[in-house]
């Protein structure tokens, strides 16, 4: 259960209690994580098998309550995601999504999951523009489809009409109806494009529990094109509905949808309703998906962003000294962050890790970072590590944690189609700096050996010249470097060098990726042929 539900938690008036009284609010709130498939769509994101089940395992340590792993049918990556994900034998509800469509649903069928999330559009622009078929056809492909879930599949069914909020009423409701007279449960409204206001969402909601049978648990799931995810997450609330999908630091399609972070926080401290979420775990849980993921968590973002409980007015700063809760709604050691003892304080320390670190030593260490990892990419770990302390440079708890991070970051060997096998610098004053990159290239599952050389403005320049040489015998026109950072992770001449890159196609799909190397240029294009990897196991279908 949730640690506390005591409304007193924010200090508001009695007018504010009686006005919250004489909502429809839900004794308890369920929270539905869409982060490994809604947020997977962000640009720029792919998350590996590992990182799936490594962000799984964590949301199943928050306490969250359904967890969305994928959809099976986009791509083998996402069926084997969500087949693993079934088998961790986690608390969670794990969930699949699928169109209303009979493939769709055998593969859910098929990864032995707890629940499928079945959806069909219902507005009319999507029925006409996009589905090509009638109002009458949807609703047939309803009521047979998810006949069918329940006959075949027999667990818990939702269903979303996609595209909710831009539907008819009357035809939203009719849809939502007939599906619960098919087989199912649960009933979500999407918000798909964000371009509701609360108040008019709150209707929708509103107005389709009217119509519903008791028992029918209610989801709302709201995208933030116009800023408005989580107050229309909390309309929908308001309203009665009982479930809310979210996603951790709010990442989705385009501007993203509501963030967990802010939604169970309002839910907690705003209205006192209970949910599963164990709140000391939401600031690990936040920077875990921000590593993961290549992003960086803005720094006025609410709850976790690092200004979040950060006081600058001599005004604000001395009250705050007094007594925190003059400026700050809630205390940050709620959530997990300690004023004294932030993650990266824990990071910088230096701690005994090097080439004569035994496995349990550096299992205990990872452990405490709250990094979960397969033998593969520990024993990875551990071989760079021993590489990097052959060197005599002294590892940080903050190297350490880069390393770990970077290798998840990696796509593993066997889904890998390019790996570096040498790297050639030449460059000095009065030199043009050049490079000669040999590599194994994969296609048809054989690997043949391609190699390429080029010149540049410096040694990194040079070396992504020749590594473009070669991604262009793929056929899949050209991938641009569009942003590139380079990090020193602790500070001295031998520090790892962390470098973060964005690559980016003629149609502006784009991938973030990363690497580690105390070695600058091997750091940079090793990051690259991981982007690469990453853009071909996302892309290459498309």
């Amino acid at each position: 259960m949730s640690e506390s539900k005591n409304i007193d938690k924010i200090l508001v008036s009695q007018h504010i209690k009686d006005l919250l009284k004489n909502l429809n609010l839900p004794e308890k709130v369920y929270i539905f994580d869409t982060t490994l498939r809604d947020g997977e769509q962000t640009p720029g994101i792919s998350f590996t098998l590992q990182e799936k089940i490594q962000i799984a395992t964590q949301l199943n340590k928050l306490g969250v309550d359904i967890i969305e792993a994928g959809m099976p049918i986009v791509s083998e990556g996402d069926y084997l995601a969500c087949k693993e994900i079934s088998k961790l034998g986690l608390d969670a509800e794990i969930i699949g999504l699928a169109r209303i469509n009979r493939e769709d649903i055998d593969k859910v069928i098929e990864c032995d999951m707890d629940a499928i999330h079945v959806f069909i559009a219902t507005s009319e622009l999507h029925m006409k523009e996009k589905l090509k078929m009638t109002p009458e056809q949807v609703l047939s492909a309803i009521t047979t489809e998810i006949e069918y879930a329940k006959e075949h599949f027999g667990k818990k069914i939702e269903f979303s009409a996609e595209d909710a909020t831009r539907s008819d009423l009357d035809f939203l409701i009719k849809a939502n109806k007939m599906a619960i007279e098919a087989g199912a449960t649960r009933i979500n409204i999407p918000d798909t494009v964000g371009t509701v206001v609360p108040r008019v969402y709150s209707y929708i909601i509103q107005k389709n529990i009217e119509q519903f049978p008791k028992g029918v648990r209610v989801s709302v799931h709201c995208h933030n094109d116009f800023g408005l995810a989580t107050a229309n997450t909390l309309a929908g609330v308001e309203m009665g509905a009982s479930q809310v999908q979210t996603t951790v630091l709010g990442i989705g399609e385009r501007t993203g949808n509501a963030a967990m972070e802010e939604v169970v926080m309002s839910l907690y401290a705003l209205y006192g309703i209970s949910t599963n979420i164990k709140y000391k775990y939401l600031y690990e849980t936040s920077k875990l998906v921000e590593k993961l993921s290549g992003l960086e968590i803005p720094v006025n973002f609410p709850m976790v962003g690092t200004n979040a409980f950060k006081h600058e007015s001599g005004i604000h700063a001395h009250a705050v000294i007094e007594n925190p809760r003059t400026y700050e709604p809630l205390t940050p050691e709620l959530i997990g962050i300690n004023r004294k003892d932030t993650l990266t304080d824990i990071l910088e320390q230096s701690i005994e890790v090097g080439k004569h670190t035994g496995g349990h030593s550096l299992g205990a260490k990872l452990e405490s970072f709250g990094i979960i990892v397969n033998d593969v990419q520990f024993n990875e770990i551990r071989n760079r590590v021993k590489k990097i302390g052959d060197k005599g440079k002294k590892i940080t708890d903050m190297d350490l944690y880069e390393i770990a991070i970077s290798v998840i970051g990696e796509v593993p060997n066997e889904e890998q189609t390019i790996k570096l096998e040498e790297l050639s610098v030449i460059c000095g004053k009065n030199v043009t700096p050049s490079a000669t990159i040999r590599l194994k290239v994969k296609t048809n599952n054989d690997w043949a050996e391609k190699v390429a050389a080029d010149i540049g403005v410096g040694p990194v320049d040079a070396s992504y010249n020749a590594l473009a040489k070669v991604w262009e015998q793929f056929g899949y026109g050209k991938l641009f470097l569009s942003e590139y950072h380079l990090d020193a992770i602790t500070g001295g001449t031998d520090a790892l060098g962390r470098v973060k890159v964005k690559l980016e196609d003629m149609f502006g799909n784009y991938i973030n990726a990363r690497a580690v190397n105390p070695d600058i240029v091997m750091s940079s294009i090793q990051a690259m042929i991981n982007g690469m990897n990453l853009y071909l196991m996302k892309f290459r279908k498309k």
